[in-house]
C-alpha cells in the first residue's frame, strides 16, 4: 500500500515541488499529471490503487486553484488501459492479500487484468499527441479522459453519483 503512494502521490508531489519554484517565478508553465480513470472509478480487488490515485487527483485539484492565480496551469490526464506493458506480470507488482475475505474480489481482479493484458486497445502515441495538444492550447482542458474506456466507466461513476445525490436529496 505504502508503496503505491510512493509512486502514485508523493512521487507526483517531489516533482511538482522541483519545478514549481521556477514555474512561479516565470509566472508560466503547465504541470501535467498522469493519473488513470481509476482516479474517479476504483473496482474491487484494485482499491489500492484507486486510492492513490483518488488521493493523486484530489490533491491537484486543490493545488491547481493555488497556482491558477500564478499563471501556472494544470492538467490531469486520464486514460483508460493503455497499450503498454504496464499490466504485465515482468513489470506489474502486485501484493500479496492474504485475507480469505477478499479473495474472490482479487482473483477476479487479477483474471481481469491478466485477460486485459495484451489487449489494451488505447493507443500511448495517440496519448502523447493529445498532451502535446493541450498543454500548446490557450485554453486547455484542466482533465482529460483518454479512451473509449476511460469514457464508459466516468459517465457510468458521474451517472451513479447523480443517482446518489439524489436519492441523498431525497432523504434531506
Amino acid at each position: 500500500m505504502r508503496r503505491q503512494f510512493e509512486i502514485n502521490l508523493f512521487g507526483a508531489m517531489n516533482v511538482a515541488r522541483a519545478v514549481l519554484p521556477t514555474m512561479r517565478r516565470q509566472r508560466s508553465g503547465l504541470v501535467v499529471t498522469i493519473s488513470s480513470v481509476n482516479g474517479l472509478v476504483s473496482n474491487p480487488g484494485g482499491s489500492v490503487y484507486s486510492a492513490s490515485k483518488f488521493a493523486l487527483e484530489g490533491w491537484m485539484e486543490g493545488l491547481a486553484e493555488e497556482i491558477a492565480p500564478l499563471g501556472v496551469r494544470s492538467l490531469i490526464v486520464e486514460p483508460g488501459m493503455m497499450r503498454t506493458n504496464f499490466l504485465d506480470p515482468s513489470t506489474a507488482r502486485q501484493g500479496d492479500m492474504d485475507i480469505a475475505d477478499y479473495a474472490e474480489a482479487v482473483a477476479g481482479f487479477r483474471t481481469f487484468i491478466a485477460e486485459a493484458n495484451g489487449a489494451q486497445q488505447n493507443d500511448p502515441a495517440a496519448l502523447s499527441a493529445l498532451i502535446v495538444s493541450e498543454a500548446s492550447s490557450p485554453d486547455p482542458a484542466r482533465r482529460l479522459l483518454f479512451g473509449a474506456d476511460a469514457h464508459e466507466w466516468a459517465s457510468a461513476k458521474c451517472r451513479q453519483l447523480t443517482a446518489e445525490i439524489d436519492a441523498s436529496s431525497a432523504r434531506a
